[in-house]
């Protein structure tokens, strides 16, 4: 019965953490157009703020993906858990945290590099 409760709360966390974490990182991966060049220290700190902001949330996506892995994994190796269960379960947090790394990874690549800050003449 407290196997049950365990992999119910597991799973809970886990649909929880995909169902914000999706559209964090669908706001995250919005960039700005090639158009937009930043010609004044007003504009670039606007610039700067939004892109840290999405940087923030890309890491709170993953950081929550990550303890929601180990989590699980402690839920799951417990001392009444079995061999079996214990290599499932180990197998199961390494492609948790492999699939967060990818989606990071993506979310980084989308969201591109930082705003150049403008030279004063």
């Amino acid at each position: 019965m407290k196997n049950i409760a365990k992999r119910t709360i597991a799973g809970v966390a886990i649909v929880a953490t995909l169902g914000f974490g999706t559209p964090v990182l669908a706001y995250a991966g919005t960039t700005t157009t090639a158009s937009s060049v930043i010609t004044t220290m007003k504009q670039w700190r606007v610039a700067d703020r939004i892109y840290r902001q999405r940087l923030r949330a890309i890491n709170i996506v993953f950081l929550a993906a990550v303890n929601t892995a180990k989590a699980h994994l402690a839920l799951a190796t417990g001392p009444t858990s079995t061999a079996t269960e214990r290599i499932s379960a180990r197998a199961s947090y390494r492609y948790a945290i492999t699939e967060a790394t990818i989606n990071r990874s993506d979310a980084l690549s989308l969201l591109g590099k930082a705003p150049v800050k403008p030279i004063h003449r």
